[in-house]
C-alpha cells in the first residue's frame, strides 16, 4: 500500500500494516538466523549472521550494511530513513551466542509444544528478528516515517567487552531512544543493576611451615579483610535500594591463597594431595562481583573498600593489600546500571501497546541481569529500554527455547511501537 493510501489514524494504520505480516515468515527468518552459529568457536564468529541479515533486509529495499568492528568481525546496520526533523527509534540486539554446550540439535531449530529450541532462542535472536520483521513489515506497508527506524546488530555482547554497541555509540548512527531486545517476558524494562569486578591482591611474608611465626600469612591477612566485607561493606550495599530493582549487592567470588614457590601445586585436587609445599603463603587474591543500582557510582564504591582497608591497616601494620578494578576490556571501563525515566514516551508507549496486543500489565519493571541498553543510557542519556520474547532463566541453558506466541506478539508491538513514535 504506497503511503499516501494510508488512513489517517494510529488504529487503521495499524491494522493495515498488520495485514502485511505473514506468521509462517516470522518463523522461517527467526529459524533461518538461529540456524547460523555465531559463537566465539564458530568460524567468523558473528559475521556470517550479520551477512544473512544483511542480504534479508536489502531484498525488502531497506539500507543495510555491515561495519567492521574488530578482527573481521561485523556489526550490522540498517536504516528506515524519515524524511527528517522526527524522532529517531533504534532497535539494537546482540548476534552473537554462547557456545552449544550440551544443548541437543543446537543449530537445528525446532517446535516442541508451542516452544522454539535452539542456542541463542531466547537470547536474543528471537528478539532480534522481531526487529527486523516489524522493520519490513513498515517498510512493505509504506507507513509513512517521520523520523529514522534504525537496526543495530551488534557484536561481543555475550564476552562481556560490548564492543558492537560500543562501535554504534563512538561511531553512530545516533538515535534518539533504544528498543534492546534481551528476554523480558515482553515487558518494559527501564531499570536493572550495573556490575563491576574488583580484586584485593594481599601480600605476606613466606617462611617454613614449621616456624609459621617467622613469616605473614597472606591468607590470614585475607580472610580478616573478607569477614570485615561481610560485616561491613555488605551490610551498607543491602541498605541501599531501589524501587524497581531492591538492594545493591557485594559478593566475595573466589579466593586464592599459596606460596609463590609452590605456585604450580597450588591448585591441585586429587585423592590423598598433600598441601602445596611446607610453606606460609606469601600471597593471595580476594575476587570481588560489586552490582551497582542507579545512584551508586563507582567512585563510591571503591572509596569504600579504600575506607575499609585502610581502617584495616591502622589496625594492623602487617596488612599489606591493594584493591584493584578488573574491566572487561579496555573499551569497556564499567558495565553501569540501566536507569530510565518511566514516563517517557517511549516507555509509556511500549507499555500501552504491550498490553494491548499481549495483555501484559501496563507497568514499568526491574530485573536482576545487564544490557548493552545501560550503556546508551549512560554513557549518551540516551533513553533506553530491554523489550523482548522469551525468559532469561532459559537463556544459556541446554533447553534454550522462546514461546512461538511470544515471538509472534513481540514482533507485533515493535511495529506498532515504530509506528506510533514515528509515523507523521
Amino acid at each position: 500500500m504506497p503511503a499516501s493510501a494510508l488512513p489517517a489514524t494510529k488504529e487503521s494504520l495499524r491494522d493495515s500494516l498488520f495485514d502485511v505480516f505473514s506468521e509462517d515468515e516470522i518463523l522461517r527468518i527467526t529459524t533461518d538466523i538461529l540456524a547460523i552459529e555465531s559463537h566465539r568457536d564458530a568460524p567468523g564468529h558473528e559475521t556470517p549472521v550479520a551477512i544473512h541479515i544483511r542480504d534479508l533486509l536489502r531484498r525488502e529495499g531497506i539500507q543495510a550494511e555491515l561495519k567492521e568492528v574488530r578482527d573481521g568481525r561485523c556489526n550490522v546496520i540498517a536504516v528506515l530513513p524519515g524524511p527528517g526533523g522526527g524522532q529517531r527509534l533504534m532497535f539494537n540486539g546482540h548476534i552473537d551466542t554462547v557456545p552449544p554446550g550440551d544443548m541437543k540439535r543446537p543449530f537445528e531449530p525446532h517446535i516442541i509444544d508451542g516452544k522454539l529450541y535452539a542456542r541463542g532462542a531466547c537470547d536474543m535472536k528471537a528478539g532480534v528478528a522481531a526487529q527486523l520483521y516489524a522493520m519490513i513489515g513498515l517498510k512493505r506497508a509504506g507507513v509513512p516515517l517521520a523520523g529514522d527506524l534504525i537496526f543495530t546488530g551488534v557484536i561481543a555482547e555475550e564476552d562481556g567487552t560490548s564492543l558492537g554497541t560500543l562501535d554504534v555509540i563512538a561511531n553512530g548512527p545516533e538515535a534518539d531512544m533504544v528498543v534492546v531486545a534481551e528476554p523480558s517476558d515482553l515487558e518494559a524494562i527501564v531499570a536493572h543493576k550495573g556490575f563491576d569486578y574488583y580484586r584485593i591482591d594481599v601480600e605476606g611474608v613466606s617462611t617454613h611451615s614449621s616456624r609459621p611465626t617467622n613469616g605473614v600469612s597472606a591468607i590470614y591477612k585475607a580472610a580478616r579483610i573478607i569477614t570485615a566485607i561481610e560485616e561491613k561493606l555488605v551490610v551498607r550495599a543491602e541498605r541501599r535500594s531501589h524501587p524497581l530493582l531492591g538492594s545493591a549487592s557485594l559478593n566475595v567470588a573466589a579466593v586464592i591463597g599459596y606460596a609463590r614457590n609452590e605456585a604450580t601445586t597450588a591448585l591441585r585436587r586429587g585423592p590423598g594431595d598433600k598441601p602445596p609445599g611446607a610453606v606460609v603463603p606469601d600471597v593471595c587474591t580476594i575476587y570481588l562481583d560489586r552490582r551497582r543500582i542507579p545512584g551508586e557510582s563507582l567512585e563510591l564504591v571503591e572509596a569504600e573498600f579504600e575506607e575499609l582497608l585502610n581502617e584495616l591497616r591502622q589496625d594492623d601494620d602487617q596488612l599489606v593489600a591493594q584493591l584493584h578494578f578488573t574491566p572487561a576490556c579496555p573499551e569497556l571501563h564499567s558495565h553501569p546500571p540501566l536507569d530510565t525515566d518511566p514516563d517517557h514516551p517511549l516507555v509509556r508507549e511500549c507499555l500501552r501497546i504491550a498490553f494491548e496486543e499481549a495483555g501484559i500489565e501496563a507497568r514499568p519493571k526491574g530485573v536482576p541481569f545487564w544490557s548493552d541498553a545501560a550503556l546508551f543510557n549512560s554513557m549518551r542519556g540516551i533513553p533506553s529500554i530491554v523489550f523482548g520474547p522469551g525468559h532469561i532463566g532459559f537463556a544459556h541453558s541446554d533447553r534454550e527455547f522462546v514461546p512461538v506466541h511470544e515471538l509472534l506478539k513481540a514482533t507485533r508491538i515493535n511495529a506498532a511501537l515504530a509506528a506510533s513514535l514515528l509515523s507523521g
